[in-house]
């Protein structure tokens, strides 16, 4: 079975028109319709939670490692 997706609006008086298929004229073909999964309101929650993420990447590694010196990189004694 060949499949093929769209979009559409629904129009006044919850008409949905569906041009250009690609199947001949008389085809039976099932027609499903539900409301597309990404709506407004799981975008921004999802924006808040990418922010809350960004904020909690950034807040980490405030401590200062310490002076890097040349020599004391390639010190194997140790301290």
């Amino acid at each position: 079975m060949n499949g093929y997706e769209t979009t559409a609006t629904v129009e006044a008086h919850g008409h949905v028109r569906v041009a250009g298929v690609p199947f001949a004229a008389g085809t039976e073909v099932e027609v499903v319709i539900r409301e597309k999964a990404i709506s407004e309101a799981n975008l921004e929650e999802a924006r808040a939670r990418m922010r809350d993420l960004f904020a909690r990447v950034r807040a980490r590694n405030t401590e200062r490692v310490g002076p890097l010196r040349r020599d004391g990189l390639y010190d194997r004694k140790g301290p």
